[in-house]
C-alpha cells in the first residue's frame, strides 16, 4: 500500500469498515510512513473532538459560541466526507443504462475495474493456501459447503494446480485457486497464476461467457474476467494478454473435446449360418 491508496481508504479505515487483513495492510503502511501516521492521528482526534463536543452540547443545553463554531466547521468537514463516501458507494453500484434497439443494456466497466484491482491486490499478497497437492476434483470437493456457490476448478493447459484457499474479492466470498505454469524450455521460470471464483447471481459485473473475455490490468498484473452462468472467474497473472487468451482458448477446446459424447461401439449380430459338409 502507498500513500495515495491510503488517502483513498482513510475514512473507511477510521470508521471501522475494513476486514482484519485489510486493516493489517493499512497499519503496516502507517508503521513505515510517519506522514500518513500523523494524518491518521489528526483525523482520529478530530472525530473524537466532535463526539466530545456533541456530548457536552447535549449535557449543557447550549454550548458557547466558539464551541458551536468549531462544531459547525467539523460538521461541514464530516458532511463533505460523508458526501464523498456516499458518492463512491453510489458510483460503485450505479449502472449506466443505454437504450439499444428498444432494449436495455447495462454497462458496468467501472465496477469491473474495482473487482480487477482488488483481485490483483489479493493475488500479490501470496497468502498461504489451505489445501495443496490435490487433484482438481478433490479441491472441488474441499470447497463444498464452504461457499454458497459451487466451485468448478478451471483446467488450464500447461499449468499445474498448486493449491487453493477461501478468500474474497471486495465483498464477495470467493475461492482462490493457485497455479504454476510448466516451463516449456530448460531454464525458464514457472509463472504464478491465481483464479478467483465468486457468485454474481445479480449479474453486477460486465462479464461474458468464454470464449469472450475481458482482459484488464492492475498493479503490474493482467486480469482476465469471464463468467459461467451466475459464477464469475478472475484470472490474475503476469503473463501477457496474448498468452492469457491463448491459454483460455486451449482450455475451451479441451473442454469441448472432453464433453463430446463417445459413440457406442456397434456390435453386429452373428448369423447362425449352417455350413453343409
Amino acid at each position: 500500500m502507498n500513500c495515495q491508496e491510503l488517502d483513498r481508504l482513510l475514512y473507511p479505515y477510521l470508521d471501522g469498515e475494513f476486514q482484519p487483513e485489510e486493516r493489517m495492510d493499512v497499519e503496516t503502511h502507517l508503521e513505515a510512513c510517519a506522514d500518513c501516521a500523523r494524518r491518521v492521528e489528526k483525523e482520529r482526534e478530530i472525530q473524537h473532538a466532535l463526539r466530545r463536543a456533541a456530548r457536552h452540547s447535549v449535557q449543557s443545553g447550549r454550548a458557547p459560541q466558539s464551541l458551536r463554531m468549531g462544531i459547525q466547521v467539523g460538521l461541514r468537514r464530516e458532511q463533505r466526507r460523508a458526501s464523498q463516501m456516499q458518492w463512491l458507494r453510489l458510483s460503485a453500484a450505479a449502472l449506466v443504462v443505454v437504450a439499444v434497439g428498444g432494449g436495455w443494456i447495462a454497462l458496468r466497466p467501472e465496477e469491473r475495474q474495482r473487482f480487477v484491482e482488488d483481485a490483483a491486490r489479493r493475488h500479490a499478497k501470496r497468502l498461504p493456501v489451505e489445501i495443496s497437492n490435490a487433484a482438481p476434483e478433490h479441491v472441488e470437493a474441499w470447497f463444498n459447503g464452504k461457499l454458497d456457490h459451487q466451485v468448478s476448478i478451471p483446467r488450464l493447459p500447461n499449468a499445474q494446480l498448486s493449491g487453493a484457499r477461501i478468500s474474497n474479492v471486495k465483498d464477495r466470498p470467493a475461492a482462490y485457486i493457485s497455479y504454476e505454469t510448466r516451463p516449456e524450455r530448460e531454464g525458464q521460470e514457472a509463472r504464478r497464476i491465481g483464479v478467483f471464483v465468486f457468485d454474481d447471481a445479480a449479474r453486477d459485473l460486465d462479464a461474458q461467457a468464454l470464449p469472450s473475455v475481458h482482459v484488464d490490468s492492475s498493479q503490474g498484473y493482467n486480469v482476465a474476467v469471464w463468467r459461467d452462468g451466475e459464477v464469475v472467474y478472475e484470472l490474475v497473472t503476469d503473463l501477457s494478454e496474448a498468452d492469457i487468451r491463448k491459454m483460455l482458448q486451449e482450455k475451451e477446446r479441451s473442454s469441448r473435446v472432453a464433453n463430446v459424447p463417445r459413440a457406442e461401439p456397434v456390435v453386429l449380430p452373428i448369423s447362425n449360418v449352417s455350413h453343409s459338409p
